[in-house]
């Protein structure tokens, strides 16, 4: 109980601007659909995915929905691991896929309408229940997932095999 409450007044010592600022990414315009984007100390190119045909497209090519796509997994999987610091499942194997599934919005433009994300996870024989609870509260705190709630459907689904 004593923990619960430094941990609450930690939370409001937070400086947010200066998370913010951590966070941001700063995108620049390089011709036709192309952008370079840069956040912290890593830079990626990005391009329209109308423009790249999505049958065998060129290598390296990044575009926004998979950048999408990848915040959504890699955030279930930190904050699954966060969580996990308290449950206490011994996780064996973890891996998040993200699927948006694009559709049209009622100004006929496109928009991400729904997206699958499939949780695999193999823990310890015996701990199915406590795997399944460590899922749903995961996806209940990401930080991703809360700030599409509303706007995107996700379907979600959890793959959880036990190992000996």
């Amino acid at each position: 109980m004593e923990r619960d409450k430094s941990e609450k007044k930690n939370l409001t010592n937070i400086n947010f601007e200066a998370l913010a600022d951590l966070l941001a990414a700063e995108s620049i315009w390089i011709g036709d659909g192309k952008t370079k984007t840069k956040f912290h100390d890593l830079e990626l190119e990005a391009d329209n995915p109308l423009s790249v045909t999505p049958v065998n497209p060129p290598p390296k090519v990044t575009w926004p929905e998979q950048l999408f796509a990848s915040a959504l997994s890699v955030c279930i999987i930190t904050t699954m691991v966060a969580i996990n610091e308290k449950i206490g499942v011994h996780i064996e194997e973890l891996k998040v896929t993200a699927k948006p599934i694009l559709g049209i919005d009622n100004d006929k433009g496109f928009k991400i309408e729904k997206i699958k994300l499939n949780i695999k996870l193999s823990v310890l024989q015996g701990e199915k229940e406590k795997a399944e609870k460590l899922v749903n509260v995961t996806h209940k705190y990401c930080l991703v997932s809360k700030a599409i709630k509303g706007n995107v459907e996700e379907i979600l689904e959890a793959d959880i095999k036990t190992v000996d």
